[in-house]
């Protein structure tokens, strides 16, 4: 199937649509910004024109993906569009913008959407997707109308509530067809909230008469004078490298990793190791994951240490890990051995970073300590008696 969509690329309605086409292997081609009136008299945007002539995100999506979808995923979409999608416009677009809104109305918005995440994020405690086991459109759909509230109002500080909610969008927006649009997803630094000064100064010039062009000319400079009311807006802040000011110490990581990844690990990557480890500078830490009690599928559990690694991405610098999966369906463990510079939980030094840390206990272990040893190279073999537990599987951070 191929076919033209009508709407603005960067809408996020419109990129629901085309990441659903990317699902369903169909091709869609964007055809401009407005739909032609003699097809679509109703003037609703995103358009497809193909077998058939469709107006909607939802309905040109689920007419894409076409018969994988079910009961289960329509209502999602329904949620999404009728309950979660209004909040979060009520809540952002005030917040974004040049206009001045009822400061009640947008609270009552704000915690309008509060409450629909925090029952979204008991929900997502035990699944790493909505409906079944892998992404469908019931995840872009709510993601998608989620997007605006991620990017402008929902800050660190708001996302530590909402931990479970927050892992699955970042999952979700990492899914190879969803990145593929979308790009990389900023999160919000800050809340958004609107601008005072720019409000005024918009006010001021409307009620202006027409100026003439002399006076256009004296007014550009004021107008480059104003600019340092926008410093006001908040801006994401460029991220630091929380390991920049930390002593740089004699373990070369890369050297190790290079070592791990092209040497055998028992008698090269190992020996590297513990011959080169800087106890002074760099820590080892074990961790454990808080509740075996609600995994189930192997590869549901692995797809946890999967989306971990991926909103990890910028610790790779400063970081190794070996994550293993123990027993089998429905009656697993995970732990991990990591390695970081620094003796303070790296997890805590980055807002970035704290997505999944709190789903596990962390304990500091002591280099010197011949079972510590003895442990440390058991993950990174994947061999050894694991204190009685039964190997199933390993992921490497490197």
């Amino acid at each position: 199937m191929t076919g033209k969509l009508y709407g603005n690329k960067d809408n996020f309605r419109t990129q629901k649509v085309l990441i659903a086409a990317k699902l369903a292997n169909k091709t869609v081609t964007l055809a401009g910004d407005q739909a032609p009136a003699d097809k679509f008299p109703v003037g609703v945007t995103p358009a497809f024109e193909g077998d058939a002539l469709l107006f909607g995100a939802e309905s040109i999506a689920l007419h894409l993906i076409g018969g994988s979808t079910n009961a289960e995923t329509i209502q999602w979409l329904q949620f999404a569009e009728g309950y979660l999608l209004p909040a979060v416009l009520g809540y952002v677009l005030p917040s974004v913008s040049a206009a001045n809104f009822d400061k009640k109305t947008v609270d009552q918005y704000k915690s309008e959407l509060n409450g629909q995440l925090q029952a979204l994020d008991s929900i997502l405690v035990k699944k790493t997707f909505l409906v079944g086991e892998r992404l469908s459109l019931a995840d872009v759909s709510v993601a998608l109308d989620l997007l605006p509230a991620f990017q402008h109002v929902l800050d660190a500080n708001a996302r530590k509530s909402i931990v479970n909610v927050t892992r699955w969008f970042r999952t979700v927006v990492n899914q190879p067809a969803v990145k593929d649009v979308l790009g990389e997803v900023a999160l919000a630094s800050a809340v958004a909230q609107f601008n005072q000064a720019k409000f005024n100064e918009l006010t001021s010039k409307l009620a202006k008469a027409a100026p003439k062009a002399e006076k256009k000319k004296e007014e550009k400079k004021p107008a480059a004078a104003a600019a340092p009311a926008e410093e006001d807006e908040p801006k994401e802040e460029k991220s630091k490298d929380p390991f920049a000011e930390m002593p740089k110490g004699t373990f070369v990581l890369d050297n190790f990793k290079r070592s791990y990844s092209n040497e055998d690990t028992a008698t090269k990557a190992i020996p590297h190791f513990w011959e080169n480890f800087d106890a002074e500078n760099w820590s080892i830490w074990k961790c454990e994951y808080k509740y075996p009690e609600d995994l189930t599928l192997t590869f549901m559990s692995c797809n946890l240490i999967n989306g971990m690694y991926q909103r990890l991405e910028k610790l790779k610098k400063n970081a190794f890990a070996s994550m293993a999966l123990f027993g089998t369906d429905n009656n697993s463990t995970i732990s991990g051995i990591w390695v970081w510079k620094g003796h303070e939980l790296a997890f805590e030094l980055s807002a970035d970073w704290q997505v999944d840390y709190e789903s596990y206990t962390w304990t500091k272990l002591d280099p010197k300590d011949e079972a510590v040893k003895k442990e440390v190279n058991e993950y990174l073999l994947w061999e050894g008696d694991f204190g009685g537990k039964k190997f199933n599987q390993g992921k490497i951070f490197k």
